[in-house]
């Protein structure tokens, strides 16, 4: 800064052109300096639109070029103009705050498609963030599949209901409800093994594949319907694994083999239990 005797020199090209884009905005100093995003009061907008500072010693002032890009930016000004004030410095930062500004932040799409009902639901719902993709994964896996072409009903393999069909007739014969079976099945400390819904799906064969009857459960309904455990563990084993229980012609000799046998298929069975069931004993004898 240089001292200046006498009168003020004539303000600076960028001073006058501050002045006089602010004015036509109709904003004070103070206005204009509170638009910046830097440290600048009214008091030193008027020193740099004067170009001086200070009343008997006044000292020369030339604004930075941040400072001067951003009050050129708070009134209006170009790039363009400046250079014509020959404040290219403050022009080339005042290119990088308009050009920032023009950049829009593209945010990333939503995971979920929001014009999907279900899948928005899932997208909105109050869950962490990977738990709401999962879900949404999950619908559009069960679409997906639909979406396959499904065989011919005759290639297709029929329901068994081996299990459902005793339980369901078995529980109307007795004239009990789905939540009177229920209360029943307990476990050995009195802890409920069955609910009403599940027993239901049960008894239609439209359980999922994770909501098998498991020991257990096969053990209380045979105990609440007073049928034979071992009757439903064979069946649940036909129903939901296609694994079938061959006697032998006396009773005393079991086989379990994985799909329909024919008729040959089972007299090849029979004829190994028969010669299982001749076999000598460990100890040796017959």
């Amino acid at each position: 800064m240089t001292a200046l005797s006498g009168e003020a020199e004539n303000p600076r090209p960028e001073a006058t052109l501050i002045r006089l884009a602010r004015q036509a905005r109709g904003l004070s100093p103070e206005a204009a300096a509170e638009l910046t995003p830097i440290r600048l009061g009214g008091s030193r907008w008027r020193e740099i639109e004067k170009g001086y500072k200070g009343k008997s010693a006044r000292q020369d002032v030339r604004a930075p070029g941040l400072t001067l890009a951003h009050m050129a930016h708070a009134v209006g000004l170009s790039p363009e103009r400046l250079d014509e004030a020959g404040r290219g410095d403050a022009a080339e930062i005042l290119r990088e705050i308009l050009r920032q500004e023009e950049e829009v932040e593209v945010e990333p799409a939503p995971y979920a498609d929001l014009a999907d009902p279900l899948e928005r639901a899932a997208w909105e719902a109050d869950l962490p963030l990977n738990d709401r993709k999962k879900m949404i994964d999950l619908l559009r896996g069960g679409r997906a599949r639909e979406r396959q072409p499904q065989p011919p009903a005759s290639e297709r393999q029929p329901v068994r209901t081996d299990l459902s069909d005793v339980l369901r007739a078995r529980r109307l014969e007795l004239g009990l409800s789905l939540e009177e079976v229920a209360a029943r099945a307990v476990g050995s400390g009195g802890e409920r093994l069955v609910e009403a819904d599940w027993l239901g799906r049960l008894e239609s064969a439209s359980l999922a594949e994770g909501e098998h009857p498991e020991y257990p459960q096969l053990d209380a309904l045979a105990e609440a319907l007073s049928l034979h455990p071992a009757q439903l563990q064979e069946l649940a084993g036909i129903q939901f694994m296609d694994v079938h229980t061959i006697w032998s012609d006396d009773g005393q000799t079991s086989a379990l083999v994985i799909g329909d046998l024919d008729e040959e298929g089972l007299r090849k069975v029979h004829r190994l239990m028969h010669l299982y069931g001749k076999s000598p004993s460990r100890d040796g004898r017959n």
